[in-house]
């Protein structure tokens, strides 16, 4: 089942909730103040590739040599 996180908008308070895919994922009710809470969207994480062989395998130049030496 999916996480959801959410934010009291009386106070604040910022939590995470375990809900089932049919239940009303857009709205809760704060947990300390029973005030209603909106769903926080977070943001997608940056991914970085780093090592030789993504570099080689996907984004290689026709001048890479030190490439062509390593694929056996």
């Amino acid at each position: 089942m999916p996480l959801y996180e959410y934010k009291c908008t009386k106070c604040g308070k910022d939590y995470e909730v375990i809900k089932g895919f049919s239940d009303d994922a857009d709205h809760d009710v704060c947990p300390d103040c029973k005030s209603p809470a909106e769903r926080v969207f977070s943001e997608a994480p940056a991914v970085v590739y780093h090592g030789s062989g993504y570099y080689c395998t996907d984004h290689k130049s026709s001048a890479c040599s030190s490439c062509s030496k390593n694929k056996d």
